[in-house]
């Protein structure tokens, strides 16, 4: 069944709630959104994706956007691995490249859909030690059954073992897994 909502001329937060309404019903599968502002058309977007629904298109009309979401793929969803092999994200300024990591992590675990598992290795391994900037995020993505793995033997490198702060401490069987289960493996 498709269910149309006009969010035309309301704030964003009502338009947010419209949305969250429908969809907690549950008896919609798909979903047409009527919007006329391109802030408030992105927040939903943003949104519906944080939600595991699926966004099928946004089309460009007259009146504004009209978004076209559904429940039904929110199952079909593959779940990811990543390995993360730096404390940096991207080639060049470390400052930026630790902000960028960190900021990676935070935006992650505010999602519902979570990777399956997360191996560091290398350097990568410092974002789980104590004090790191990124534990309490890696922390909500593990209580939402992400499995985080650290390389024991990059954690011996940096004399570290004792450091580690959130995650188990894996090998390289662990990966090898990792990389022959999962359909999606993603290195950063």
């Amino acid at each position: 069944m498709i269910n149309k909502i006009d969010v035309r001329g309301v704030s964003q937060q009502q338009a947010l709630n419209l949305v969250e309404t429908v969809f907690e019903d549950q008896s919609h599968s798909n979903v047409e959104i009527l919007s006329s502002d391109q802030a408030i058309t992105t927040a939903l977007i943003d949104n519906l994706i944080k939600k595991g629904l699926t966004v099928e298109e946004v089309l460009q009309t007259p009146e504004g956007q009209t978004i076209i979401a559904s429940t039904g793929h929110k199952q079909a969803i593959l779940p990811k691995s990543y390995v993360i092999e730096n404390n940096t994200l991207g080639q060049g300024n470390e400052v930026i490249g630790q902000k960028l990591i960190n900021a990676f992590f935070n935006v992650s675990s505010d999602y519902e859909q979570v990777p399956a598992s997360i191996f560091f290795v290398n350097t990568g391994v410092k974002l789980c030690i104590d004090q790191a900037d990124t534990v309490d995020a890696l922390q909500k993505l593990q209580e939402k059954g992400t499995d985080i793995i650290v390389c024991g033997t990059c954690l011996d490198f940096f004399e570290l073992k004792d450091k580690l702060a959130v995650g188990r401490i894996g090998t390289m069987h662990d990966l090898i897994g990792i990389y022959h289960g999962q359909n999606q493996v993603i290195s950063l």
